[in-house]
């Protein structure tokens, strides 16, 4: 690739491998694969707390840079130093002539935003924001919850400077209503997946059995982990047959299991621990079962059913942008762990043929809207046309003048 005649982006993401695995990095990763094999060359821009990784990094895509700091800018409060670190490092590397023009896109709208807008801003180049979540998960109440001053600085200068703010779904749209924007400012389109082959998927299908449910995510607080363990033990003492799988790692794994033995449910649940590749266990899985109530997009929502897999899912940001209640998947209106449970029963009572349609109805809504080569076209887009605008009021601007 001839990358002075390439496309060219700024990718900014506030964590990144191999510091981070959650879904901002997986979106990051794969969206810079898919822009790269359509020959966009992206420079991917990251903090790290890590010594041990490059400060740049040559991919497939283009690249990963590094800036190393001893806390992630976002934390803000007495962590203010990394923050104030990456806020200057970005200007100083990239507020240079030979970037003028290269969109800038960041995802999530958090501390480390500002020196990606600040240098969009000085060059005049086109700037992009994903929305991280909405409703309380929105990124702009996080800012506002910071106890200093800046963090609501820093929401105001972005609600003022980016061009086109990118929503996932219905929720983050509203949310950015709300706070006045405009609607041609708002572009709407899903977060991206890779879908695994559709035969293999079609095989899977075959083979299951309507009895095994699957988690997968970050073992943390926020998604709600010990009610899914709860609705389990709920089913088991209704005599039901099941097995379910969690995959993922975080701070309350061991306190899961710990909650799992205290239940005697070893039989039924097992932990698969961090897996790079989550595929395998959907597609030995009938049902994706997730508590979470604070969510963006679901990047494991997206990719159990690009599997196959029926979601069973409370009501999140992003949900209802995919699942149809009772069509491609269940939406859990009771968020007790009996409400679950109830449901995760009614699912493992679904005869056969039903459940079939529902796996294929999930596949084909995904494959239909959210492949992540066509997220990646309509990025391509979006940069195009942002780019165009921004050339077509500077034009204008130029014959005001001599005019």
């Amino acid at each position: 690739m001839d990358v002075s005649k390439s496309p060219r982006l700024i990718l900014v993401v506030a964590a990144y491998y191999p510091d981070s695995f959650g879904g901002a990095e997986r979106q990051a990763k794969i969206l810079a694969d898919a822009l790269g094999r359509q020959g966009v060359d992206v420079t991917l821009v990251a903090p790290s707390i890590s010594r041990t990784v490059a400060p740049v990094e040559a991919t497939s895509f283009g690249r990963v840079m590094r800036l190393h700091v001893k806390d992630y800018p976002n934390l803000g409060g007495r962590k203010f130093p990394s923050f104030l670190r990456w806020t200057m490092f970005f200007f100083r590397r990239f507020a240079r002539p030979e970037y003028k023009d290269i969109p800038i896109y960041i995802f999530h709208a958090r501390l480390h935003a500002l020196g990606p807008a600040l240098v969009a801003t000085y060059l005049g180049s086109p700037l992009l924001l994903k929305l991280g979540g909405g409703g309380e998960s929105s990124d702009f109440i996080a800012l506002d919850e910071k106890r200093y001053l800046y963090g609501r600085l820093v929401k105001r200068f972005l609600l003022r400077c980016v061009d086109r703010f990118v929503a996932n779904g219905a929720q983050i749209e509203q949310d950015l209503a709300a706070l006045g924007v405009a609607n041609d400012k708002i572009i709407s389109f899903p977060n991206g997946v890779e879908l695994p082959d559709s035969i293999a998927v079609d095989e899977a299908m075959a083979g299951r059995g309507g009895s095994k449910f699957v988690f997968a995510g970050r073992i943390i607080r926020d998604k709600n982990v010990a009610l899914i363990v709860d609705a389990a033990e709920i089913l088991v003492r209704h005599q039901k047959e099941f097995s379910l799988e969690f995959v993922g790692d975080g701070p309350e794994l061991a306190a899961l299991k710990k909650r799992t033995e205290i239940a005697n449910l070893e039989a039924r649940v097992a932990f698969s621990g961090f897996a790079s590749d989550v595929y395998p266990s959907f597609m030995r899985s009938d049902f994706f079962v997730s508590a979470s109530l604070r969510e963006g997009q679901s990047n494991a929502l997206l990719e159990a059913m690009s599997a196959g897999c029926i979601p069973i899912v409370f009501k999140a940001s992003g949900v209802e942008d995919l699942v149809v209640n009772g069509v491609t998947g269940f939406i859990v209106s009771d968020t007790s762990a009996m409400g679950l449970a109830d449901m995760m029963a009614t699912a493992l009572g679904m005869p056969p043929e039903r459940r079939r349609q529902m796996a294929k109805a999930a596949r084909q809504h995904v494959e239909s809207s959210a492949s992540v080569d066509a997220v990646a076209t309509k990025t391509i887009s979006l940069m195009d046309s942002v780019s165009l605008e921004r050339h077509d009021r500077h034009a204008l601007g130029l014959l005001t003048v001599r005019g």
